[in-house]
């Protein structure tokens, strides 16, 4: 039994250096996908249906605002089946606010209260 005992290896720094090179890895091969999977538009609307809004009611309910064909239609999503709960009026409903140019930057001072911004401007949505 003593012996056995003196050949487990211990946490010592080689360990904890293979370990934070293998998170390193990792690390990089997610980054390196998600790039590669941006770039060729996964994940991103196309075609003539458009998410405009999605307010998360609970974790597994949601509504959301959905433009097609000029007409925009507030659907709630939850454990079953999808529901239409109302026709809107596409007219009525504010136009988003493109966030997808801005920083991270931008967008963190903006939400810790240092600049970033124009402070007479409405924030724009996260």
């Amino acid at each position: 039994m003593g012996d056995a005992a003196a050949q487990l290896p211990g946490i010592g720094w080689e360990s904890l250096t293979l370990s934070f090179a293998s998170l390193g890895v990792v690390c990089l091969v997610a980054w390196g996908t998600l790039r590669l999977l941006a770039g060729r538009g996964v994940g991103k609307a196309s075609g003539a249906i458009r998410v405009v809004a999605r307010c998360p009611l609970e974790p597994r309910r949601s509504v959301f605002v959905i433009e097609t064909a000029g007409r925009c239609f507030l659907v709630g999503v939850g454990d079953g089946p999808m529901a239409l709960l109302a026709e809107l009026d596409a007219d009525k409903l504010p136009r988003p606010v493109d966030a997808a140019g801005s920083r991270f930057a931008d967008v963190l001072a903006r939400v810790l209260g240092r600049g970033g911004a124009d402070k007479s401007a409405p924030a724009k949505p996260i």
